[in-house]
């Protein structure tokens, strides 16, 4: 393929890209959601002196959790291509716009890889799967910790009626965690596993697949607790907004909660966009479960739960997405090595 033609598709590519999450993002925002009781909530809070200080520390955290997502994938990739840690802090904020308008985050993986110069995207792919998996380990640990605390609570009459439910929920988790932890430290025997499903092919897939061993145990855990810290900004963002929007509720029980909506999220397919709506609901049902229980739900504190939601989306999701799209222009779809020969 001609260099000029090479460079056009790119060219196109991008725009199209750029396009696509502007509109997306303003059709969120502006059109289909209706926020003016949430902006009157926020306006409210322009005149208290610790808006601007808790916006402050949200906005730093924020730029925390995206360096340690960085240093998750830098972590990864270096083992294919040395990538400076300024370039993927951009790739991270990149695949953040892709995967705007992409099912279940899969155009956070595109963002990314389409950034390297030599190697190969699958495997870049592959590598960033491993985080991924890293973040959902450390959601499904600490969601199944919420649950575990969270149902003798609101479901106590049940539970003393049917204990074995509990016992048998406890196992299940026990067991499913212990097998994701299990798998996750020993990510090599996918490949022993697609050699038993995919005998005649298993040549060429090891071929990408092998990047699976190319990871110590150590360095799995680095992983894993880059991954731990990153869940403990993010969640702790989460408290802050509730805290700032009034919403009367401790520590514990607000990370429990939060923990359970994280939960469900994840096991919730959905666009980056809809995931607003989603959240909303998710936060909206559970936080009114612990509410209404001390008699204390009322529609304020309920509009106070989506505003901290939904400030978190546009905080951790639309704000990072928008300044992803300012680095579309890095990636590069169609390179001279992907044609050659």
């Amino acid at each position: 393929m001609k260099a000029k033609v090479r460079k056009r598709i790119n060219i196109l590519i991008r725009l199209l890209i750029m396009l696509v999450t502007v509109l997306f993002l303003y059709d969120q925002i502006f059109y289909r959601r209706d926020f003016s009781s949430i902006i009157d909530l926020i306006v409210n809070l322009f005149h208290s002196s610790r808006f601007y200080s808790y916006m402050a520390v949200l906005f730093v955290m924020m730029i925390v959790n995206q360096a340690l997502e960085t240093f998750k994938w830098k972590l990864l990739i270096d083992k294919l291509e040395i990538v400076g840690f300024n370039r993927a802090f951009t790739a991270i904020l990149t695949g953040i716009a892709v995967s705007m308008f992409m099912p279940n985050r899969t155009g956070d993986y595109f963002g990314r890889v389409f950034i390297l110069e030599r190697s190969s995207h699958v495997k870049a792919i592959l590598v960033t799967i491993i985080g991924s998996y890293a973040q959902l380990l450390t959601t499904m640990i600490a969601g199944c910790l919420g649950l575990i605390f969270f149902l003798p609570v609101y479901y106590h009459e049940t539970l003393v009626l049917h204990p074995w439910m509990y016992a048998a929920m406890m196992v299940v988790v026990s067991i499913t965690l212990a097998a994701a932890t299990l798998l996750y430290f020993n990510v090599p025997l996918l490949n022993e596993l697609l050699a038993a499903i995919f005998r005649k092919k298993y040549e060429k897939l090891l071929e990408y697949t092998g990047v699976f061993a190319l990871y110590s145990r150590v360095e799995l855990l680095n992983l894993l607790l880059l991954s731990i810290a990153r869940y403990l900004v993010f969640s702790f963002q989460f408290y802050l907004l509730l805290i700032l929007f009034e919403v009367n509720i401790g520590y514990l029980p607000a990370m429990m909660l939060i923990a359970i909506s994280y939960l469900i999220l994840t096991l919730i397919p959905t666009l980056a966009l809809t995931e607003l709506g989603v959240r909303g609901s998710v936060s909206y049902y559970l936080f009114g479960l612990y509410f209404t229980m001390g008699g204390l739900w009322n529609e304020t504190t309920g509009m106070a739960i989506l505003a901290a939601s939904s400030s978190l989306w546009m905080i951790n999701i639309a704000l990072p997405a928008l300044l992803g799209i300012l680095f579309v222009y890095r990636l590069k779809f169609i390179r001279r090595n992907d044609v050659a020969g």
